[in-house]
């Protein structure tokens, strides 16, 4: 209970000025990658760190979250996927965050495997996944053009 006390606040004090780039640090000098002002639903909240591994080519499917996802690509390039909105490759210390309830899906479109750091706020006790069953385009299993609409469009 201390580590995710301690880290929800680690991560509180590092999103407080909304999705922006943050500018350089001073030499020596640490400075936030990405800031993201994180709306709360009024429950409980539960903060999740974790390292996923894909293999080449491999998606987890198209899915929403009880909450906010931020992550940063540790290594390979993550074809992120929006449903309805912007389809984006992003590459090795580069980072993304995902507002709740949106549809989405990365898939590892490199030549190898990718890893991601991936940070959730979830509503307490609820899945880390939400699984669709929808069906993702194949072309954006490539690093070509790629859209996918918005579920009942």
């Amino acid at each position: 209970m201390r580590f995710v006390s301690a880290a929800g606040l680690l991560l509180a004090s590092v999103l407080v000025a909304g999705a922006q780039p943050a500018p350089a640090p001073a030499a020596g000098a640490a400075a936030a990658k990405q800031t993201y002002d994180v709306p709360t639903s009024g429950k409980p909240q539960t903060f999740y760190m974790l390292s996923r591994v894909f293999k080449q080519g491999e998606d987890i499917g198209l899915h929403t979250h009880d909450g906010v996802e931020i992550s940063w690509v540790v290594r390979g390039n993550i074809r992120l996927v929006i449903a309805g909105g912007e389809s984006k490759i992003y590459h090795a210390g580069e980072s993304f965050l995902i507002p709740r309830g949106t549809v989405h899906d990365p898939i590892n479109v490199g030549p190898g495997e990718a890893e991601v750091a991936v940070n959730y706020i979830l509503d307490k006790g609820s899945p880390m996944r939400n699984p669709l069953n929808l069906v993702l385009p194949a072309a954006c299993k490539t690093t070509g053009p790629c859209s996918m609409p918005a579920p009942g469009k």
